[in-house]
């Protein structure tokens, strides 16, 4: 699994309010998904946070 962080706005993470959140998850042979901070944590409410990737890693395993 590769991660990117694609919210540099161009200062890096100097300031708490000044970069986003926004990063891609992918691998080789899958799409890529579209990862943030949940809203809470400036995060983009349109894009899967952790918490929410968590849960659906766990319903995954327990459905097969």
């Amino acid at each position: 699994m590769d991660v990117v962080w694609t919210g540099n706005h161009g200062t890096g993470t100097s300031g708490y309010r000044t970069y986003g959140r926004e990063h891609e998850l992918s691998t080789a042979l899958t799409p890529t998904i579209p990862g943030t901070a949940d809203p809470a944590f400036r995060g983009d409410p349109n894009h899967y946070h952790p918490e929410q990737l968590q849960v659906a890693a766990l319903s995954q395993c327990h459905m097969l």
